[in-house]
């Protein structure tokens, strides 16, 4: 199974205009030709808004719409925590993803990532795959001028690996996290370096407030959004996200399919262990 993420092709494994006529009953859209208000991020700079992480959990489900038809792919779950690590408080954030288009030969996806707090600047990154029972570590370390395989990590398969950067690099696993933290406004545009560990050469991409808009959050509750798009250096739009005015935490993203099918990947209410701690 494949989608159209980032520019390119991937399996499963992975996932990123929108035909807004298919959720017309869900959302007001009010959109915008983007400033010239750029902001250049950079790695290891304080984030203005990073207060807006806290610990907790996060799921989404991602499923697709073709001709019609509305089928399930699989469920994220995102933990935040704040550990002591190596003798300092690092952000953690732990991804689990669970398929569900396949259920003959289950997949699932950990992602197990760690981060300076304040800065979100990205420190390791270990994918956990496992499918019908075989599984594969790949481990990642960001390094100011590189990103290079973890040597030490047990069953690393990508221990020997390495690629320059031309600057520090964020994770681009958590391009939604990261967009919470910043300073969203009307005309804004964020130019992020961004490196998805294992593909592309790392490189800066442009996501762009569009507009802003209602839509039904996950208890039905209309939000007021900000509404970004991202083109991933194609020319063409790929992924419309839309982020809580009040909260900044992703509601809902869209992303066409190179068949024509819309993915969409929409938050979902949480859990009672989520909200009890059991």
């Amino acid at each position: 199974m494949q989608f159209h993420q980032r520019g390119r092709c991937i399996r499963l494994n992975g996932g990123r205009v929108v035909a807004l006529s298919i959720i017309a009953p869900l959302l007001s859209v009010h959109l915008s030709v983007a400033s010239a208000d750029t902001g250049q991020v950079k790695v290891g700079e304080s984030l203005p808004r990073f207060n807006l992480l806290h610990p907790g959990v996060h799921r989404y489900l991602r499923y697709m719409v073709k001709d019609g038809r509305r089928s399930a792919v699989d469920i994220w779950t995102r933990t935040i925590t704040f550990e002591e690590r190596d003798g300092r408080k690092l952000m953690h954030i732990v991804q689990r993803w669970d398929e569900t288009a396949d259920q003959k030969t289950p997949f699932f996806l950990i992602q197990d990532s760690w981060f300076e707090p304040g800065t979100f600047r990205p420190l390791t990154h270990i994918r956990h795959r496992e499918r019908d029972g075989k599984v594969e570590i790949s481990g990642y370390r960001f390094l100011p001028d590189k990103i290079m395989g973890i040597a030490d990590l047990a069953d690393n398969l990508k221990k020997d690996f390495s690629v320059a950067s031309a600057e520090p690099a964020y994770n681009f696993e958590y391009d939604m996290e990261l967009l919470q933290v910043l300073p969203l406004h009307a005309g804004y545009t964020a130019n992020i370096p961004f490196y998805d560990a294992g593909f592309d050469p790392p490189a800066r991409y442009n996501f762009v407030v569009a507009g802003s808009g209602m839509i039904a959050g996950p208890n039905d509750r209309p939000l007021e959004c900000w509404i970004l798009t991202a083109d991933y250096n194609t020319g063409k739009i790929a992924s419309r996200f839309w982020f809580d005015k009040h909260t900044q935490v992703l509601i809902r993203e869209e992303q066409r399919q190179e068949d024509g099918a819309l993915l969409v990947k929409t938050l979902l209410n949480p859990e009672s262990a989520d909200v009890d701690g059991l």
